[in-house]
């Protein structure tokens, strides 16, 4: 998949690429995730890096199993690569899915998966990115934080959310986000039955800073790309209309003490 879709971005004159959670690799078990596990100068990446530099563009790797701080643990690391293949940012998922699914699996990823400790954002052709990854999209403090205090101006949401999770609150949560923070929001999302445990929830989508859906797939269950051009002057004319960056810290500012991020 993920070099199909490279070559539908570069034809269709993309200068970035977007891939969801788990990119990679989906296995239908956590030992089978951990035998997969890699640096990022091993030979998986260097695939990835070499599609990068082939086709020109810029690609966001939006969830590859990194080799972790222990034989037991890897890293959900995002990645983000420049068009000559080299590292632009690297963020390890804070937030792991441990979870009871309502009426769906028990999912808990902290067996396997050790949690980053740092926000990450870097700037590219799509502008200054936030990187995240699935399950942090719960958090929105995270994305308040890589808006106003990291300058963030794309917020980018790769993810394998569940069925039952995604039908419930997918959409809402990341017109959320835009909405909240005035910017772009860039969710590429695994689709449909990876094996007999596992079922993604699709609808990859991408959200202008007023909320509006801008790019979609036809098929929200299907394979392939959404393309959308960024509009950063009607990011400017949204800020401007509605000045939320200065009322929130004249809001802070009332709150001192009372408001913990």
């Amino acid at each position: 998949m993920s070099v199909f879709a490279v070559q539908q971005a570069a034809a269709a004159g993309c200068s970035m690429l977007f891939l969801p959670e788990c990119c990679s690799f989906i296995g239908s078990s956590q030992p089978e995730s951990l035998s997969k596990a890699e640096p990022l100068d091993g030979p998986a990446m260097a695939r990835y890096r070499q599609l990068a530099r082939d086709t020109g563009l810029w690609l966001s790797l939006g969830g590859f199993q990194e080799a972790g701080p222990d034989p037991q643990h890897v890293y959900n690391a995002h990645v983000v690569l420049d068009a000559a293949g080299g590292t632009a940012a690297s963020y390890r998922k804070v937030h792991l899915f441990d979870v009871d699914v309502p009426n769906g699996p028990v999912l808990m990823e902290s067996r396997t998966t050790a949690p980053g400790d740092k926000l990450v954002v870097c700037d590219s052709p799509a502008g200054c990115l936030g990187l995240t990854v699935c399950y942090d999209l719960r958090f929105p403090e995270v994305y308040q934080t890589l808006t106003w205090g990291m300058g963030a101006e794309v917020l980018l949401v790769p993810s394998a959310f569940t069925k039952v999770t995604g039908k419930a609150h997918w959409e809402v949560q990341l017109r959320a986000r835009a909405i909240e923070c005035q910017c772009f929001v860039i969710a590429a999302a695994q689709a449909g039955m990876h094996n007999e445990k596992r079922e993604s929830f699709g609808h990859a989508l991408i959200i202008d800073p007023w909320g509006e859906v801008i790019g979609r797939l036809d098929d929200p269950q299907g394979t392939g790309i959404a393309v959308a051009d960024l509009d950063f002057d009607l990011m400017a004319a949204v800020r401007t209309k509605m000045p939320i960056k200065e009322h929130r810290a004249r809001g802070r500012t009332q709150l001192a003490g009372q408001i913990m991020c």
